[in-house]
């Protein structure tokens, strides 16, 4: 039996490093997982498969889509690769399936239908959910919240942390974002100055290329709200260091490290609360994932724990 993945631009960021690579040990089998990328090589685990190519004649007997999808055309792509496979006998199973901005317009994505026939179909979070009953999806799904909350902490980048209290630090970037924030200055220096003098450290799970960055976004962030201030960890900025060591294993260990996490991100959100470590959650422009985790996970909770909204007009 041959397994084919469908993700988003898989194992660029973070993110989909974490909602990823437990798929070969979660799924079973003794050949490599055939994953759908235009990259010229893959993870441990996985063999790339072209996105071109087709799926019948290559024996493929389960396709799985996984993962998080922001854009509208990658999706109702990842839906017309699966309805060629399905077409061609396959099964279809859904993992930790996430839709968010584009990928979540109240128009249904074309090829929807073909989700009914997922079986599992799991969902990440009830944002997601709420969209398929939008799309008004007959699929029948169950919500297995962040599940990459079950990732083993690695602490091998622990010694290089401070004594003394840490804050967890990870603020998108973009025109958008600085613009949310900086609207709100007051309001977040309050907030940020119980942790004057504690040790900051960025926690970005974005790729070093998307205008998104989180790790300069958090630098900005910190730069305005308390100035002269110096991050944990430069060589984060790095694209190469940042991308051979700094694993969702390693991001998981230093969240559990920290006093406090603020975020408008959902993978440092969700670490910190299977942590037990206090998250505030700040809803910045129209992104939403720090609203929909602390939502999601409302009931877990560690004391201490805020989601910040922009006062009302």
């Amino acid at each position: 039996m041959r397994t084919l993945i469908l993700a988003e631009r898989p194992f660029r960021d973070l993110r989909s490093r974490a909602l990823l690579l437990d798929l070969p040990r979660h799924l079973g089998g003794a050949v490599p997982l055939l994953l759908s990328t235009a990259a010229p090589t893959a993870p441990a685990g996985f063999e790339t498969f072209s996105p071109e190519a087709d799926p019948a004649a290559h024996g493929i007997t389960r396709v799985v889509i996984a993962g998080a999808f922001h854009e509208r055309p990658q999706l109702e792509q990842t839906l017309a690769i699966a309805g060629r496979a399905l077409a061609a006998g396959a099964k279809l199973e859904v993992r930790a399936f996430t839709v968010e901005r584009g990928a979540a317009m109240r128009d249904p994505p074309k090829g929807v239908e073909l989700l009914a026939q997922a079986q599992p179909l799991e969902l990440r979070d009830h944002h997601t959910a709420n969209a398929l009953m939008v799309w008004r999806s007959a699929a029948a799904f169950r919500i297995h919240p962040y599940p990459e909350c079950a990732t083993a902490p690695d602490d091998a980048l622990l010694p290089l942390l401070p004594e003394g209290p840490i804050l967890g630090l990870s603020i998108l970037g973009g025109g958008q974002m600085r613009q949310a924030w900086t609207a709100r200055l007051a309001e977040l220096r309050a907030l940020l100055a119980p942790m004057q003098g504690w040790a900051m450290l960025p926690l970005p799970m974005e790729h070093t290329a998307s205008p998104m960055d989180d790790f300069a976004g958090t630098r900005d962030f910190l730069a305005a709200i308390l100035p002269g201030t110096s991050l944990l960890l430069p060589e984060l900025a790095q694209d190469v260091w940042r991308r051979r060591q700094f694993t969702p294993a390693r991001m998981r260990a230093l969240v559990a490290r920290c006093g406090v996490v603020i975020t408008n991100q959902d993978l440092p959100a969700a670490f910190a609360i299977a942590a037990g470590v206090p998250v505030i959650g700040l809803a910045l422009g129209t992104d939403r994932r720090a609203i929909t985790c602390l939502t999601q996970l409302a009931n877990t909770l560690p004391a201490g724990s805020q989601l910040l909204h922009p006062p009302r007009a």
